[in-house]
């Protein structure tokens, strides 16, 4: 006698209340049913998707709970809906089993691709992301207690593995844009470090390993974590692939201008990447190659070219949805530009520096309707904003100088094993970083002296001092 006749969900309650059965021999009548499982409602049927929730154990049974709670998200159409549904799937998180999803591992893909269509990238991102914390949680004990020496293993490795889930919930919280979700993903799902590049519970490896790191990016960035974002946007090139994807020219471009922004150099590709994929990735991102090339001149150059090509780019950039990005870039390089003087020049007026790198072109400087910017006092609380110990400002009587002081390794810095011989090859190395910075200074110290001579050999004064040593010579 079927005690569930009537029911909907009637097959699929029969298999889950069956006690006497074990969890493998449930799991085996409960996969079919799921395999070619059509909604059983036309509409969304608040008391019978109540009632069969309440008669499935998630804990016993995951599989049968996850489905109903897949149907409510499926079938919501107004907030009260979606407040049963985001009940059931928050239950699901908190007492659901992942031994069970790894029964049938299509049923996280199907989990995040009805809550990826629930229309509130906000709900969504919010009950992925409790799912995602709970299968990172069970993976990770899985981990440990199969491991002999958990500590060790622990240190090499968490255990966890990438699932759709985390994927959708990264997607999600791109586009809910909300700074709480973002810092709540990036602390507890993106910075959980994962058990393999391959490893991957269900779906397309290759593709979803790319399309995790890629939004993972995207978040780090929005949080104004750049070194996270590039890690993540070089991830996306890691694995091999016989073609090239649309989320790797994406990357790409959004690596270039954050990488810039960042480091004020030309960003490479990994050295293992195909050359032919690279080249066609380049092709298609040809416009911010060339932004990148602009961006980063040899020596000292001017801010000009770089504010004119942004200013050309400006619908690429937008429909790339990238204008964000470059936004940032324009406000970080100046800095690059300001330290590059310093490789040449030991100190300048700041009018000087000013001139030297074209500040007048650059927004920050930019006449605001009709009211004219101060230039230089706009670069003068520029670089007090960069707050870098390598470029100061001094003030007197004559003007404000810029003085370029390299960051100098002292022996002070460097740990006391290291003077007493001691420290093995981490103070080696340290030792060594300090000798080749020292050297880099010497030789930066030399290029400043030719230039400051050839700068001189031009001045009336350096000429009639030059002459007046002879004459006072021959004499």
């Amino acid at each position: 006698m079927n005690l569930f006749r009537g029911s909907a969900y009637s097959n699929l309650l029969s298999v889950a209340e069956r006690a006497p059965l074990s969890i493998a021999k449930t799991h085996s009548l409960l996969v079919p049913l799921l395999q070619g499982w059509r909604v059983p409602l036309q509409e969304f049927n608040a008391d019978e998707l109540n009632r069969a929730l309440g008669r499935v154990d998630p804990a016993r049974c995951t599989l049968a709970y996850a489905q109903i709670a897949i149907d409510c998200v499926m079938l919501c159409r107004t907030s009260e809906h979606a407040e049963l549904a985001a009940q059931a799937v928050r239950r699901l998180a908190g007492e659901g089993q992942l031994q069970q999803f790894l029964e049938y591992p299509a049923m996280l893909q199907r989990l995040a691709d009805a809550l990826g269509r629930i229309g509130e990238p906000g709900l969504a991102c919010s009950l992925l992301a409790d799912v995602a914390e709970s299968l990172i949680a069970q993976m990770a004990a899985d981990r440990i207690s199969t491991e002999q020496d958990a500590e060790q293993r622990l240190g090499r490795n968490s255990g966890v593995r990438l699932t759709p889930v985390h994927i959708e919930c990264a997607r999600q919280c791109v586009l809910a844009r909300s700074l709480a979700l973002h810092q709540r993903v990036a602390s507890q799902v993106l910075s959980v470090a994962l058990d393999g590049l391959g490893s991957l519970v269900g779906g397309q490896r290759g593709r979803a390993f790319m399309e995790y790191n890629y939004y993972a990016g995207m978040v780090f960035a929005a949080l104004s974590e750049a070194d996270a974002a590039l890690r993540a946007w070089q991830r996306v090139f890691a694995l091999p692939a016989r073609h090239v994807s649309a989320i790797s020219i994406a990357a790409y471009k959004r690596r270039a201008l954050l990488h810039v922004a960042r480091h004020g150099t030309k960003p490479k590709l990994p050295p293992f990447f195909a050359s032919a994929h690279a080249r066609t990735i380049e092709g298609h991102a040809a416009a911010y190659v060339a932004l990148v090339d602009v961006c980063c001149p040899a020596g000292v150059a001017s801010l000009a070219p770089a504010v004119a090509k942004v200013t050309e780019m400006r619908n690429v950039l937008q429909n790339d949805e990238n204008a964000g990005l470059a936004r940032h870039l324009l406000h970080e390089l100046p800095a690059h530009y300001i330290r590059r003087c310093g490789s040449v020049y030991a100190s300048l007026h700041v009018e000087r520096l000013a001139e030297l790198i074209g500040f007048s072109t650059h927004p920050l400087a930019a006449t605001r309707g009709r009211e004219a910017v101060d230039v230089v006092g706009a670069l003068v609380r520029y670089i007090r904003d960069m707050n870098d110990p390598g470029v100061a400002l001094d003030e007197s009587a004559m003007g404000v100088v810029v003085r370029f002081m390299p960051v100098r390794a002292t022996v002070s810095s460097l740990p006391n094993s290291a003077l007493l011989g001691g420290g093995g090859a981490g103070a080696e190395r340290q030792w060594m970083e300090a000798v080749q910075m020292k050297v880099a200074e010497a030789t930066a110290l030399r290029g400043r002296l030719e230039e400051l001579d050839r700068h001189l050999a031009l001045t009336k004064e350096y000429a009639v001092g030059s002459r007046d040593k002879t004459l006072s010579n021959s004499a």
